[in-house]
């Protein structure tokens, strides 16, 4: 399945940023492995994670190439690195401990011929954005100015994704789209606002000044767009909710064979 969201991206001239936590465990497939090399710490993420010991880089890194690779032979034209603030979970380790981690991290990446993406970090981000390619940043606009930090990245043509969520009680009108613009507006950002922190509702792309809604285009020819914005023409997918003009549309392999 993933390679053929994969194929359908390479097709459309779309970029395909790939996920993974790198300062704690999680529960990709090779969980196991940082376990048994001794890697991981106490303490936690609040997700059920624990954090690693990101100091010992002779055990560390050879299992996060692991994870580029892999990234990279799915297709992955990048990948957004979670996690990595784990000076928060563990008094073991040290802001400074995560700047001397980030940077080999983002070395490893360009050495495996992946783009990487920094995540939040907003204290330190302007000290690692020579190292990163983009940056990914959630819920900077809860406290002011934090937002600021990644206009090192736009200063250097560098993409920033600033998302909010809907469940944190965010939304694109009165008092909290004026928050939202006086944090982020001007400052060249690409803006999304996600219903939920799960991801599994629907997000859409909003101008950072205005709050419209940025929509992608429609369905190709003898296809109907559904209300969240998928592609398709069978039937069941076709038959409820059905508006061509709807948001970002893309493939729903479930139904279509490409």
């Amino acid at each position: 399945m993933l390679k053929k969201w994969f194929r359908y991206f390479i097709r459309e001239v779309k970029k395909a940023v790939c996920y993974f936590a790198g300062g704690v465990t999680d529960g990709k497939s090779d969980k196991q492995k940082f376990k048994d090399a001794g890697l991981v710490l106490e303490g936690g993420d609040g997700w059920g994670n624990k954090p690693l010991n990101i100091k010992n880089k002779k055990k560390l890194q050879p299992l996060l190439r692991d994870r580029f690779k892999r990234a990279y032979q799915y297709g992955c034209d990048a990948v957004e690195v979670d996690c990595i603030d784990v000076y928060h979970y563990t008094n073991k380790i040290t802001k400074n401990d995560v700047l001397v981690f980030t940077k080999w991290l983002a070395e490893t990446a360009h050495e495996e011929n992946i783009s990487i993406g920094l995540k939040n970090v907003a204290t330190i981000s302007e000290k690692l954005q020579p190292y990163f390619d983009f940056a990914v940043v959630e819920s900077c606009a809860e406290s002011p100015n934090v937002c600021d930090y990644y206009k090192a990245f736009t200063k250097n043509n560098k993409a920033v994704f600033i998302v909010h969520y809907g469940n944190r009680g965010w939304n694109l009108s009165g008092n909290k789209f004026k928050t939202l613009k006086k944090e982020q507006g001007g400052r060249k950002f690409t803006c999304v606002l996600s219903n939920n922190q799960d991801l599994k509702g629907h997000t859409k792309n909003y101008n950072c000044d205005t709050s419209a809604e940025i929509n992608y285009g429609v369905c190709p020819e003898g296809q109907c767009c559904s209300k969240y914005g998928w592609c398709g023409i069978t039937d069941e997918h076709c038959s409820v909710g059905c508006q061509r003009d709807y948001g970002e549309c893309l493939t729903d392999f479930t139904n279509d064979e490409y």
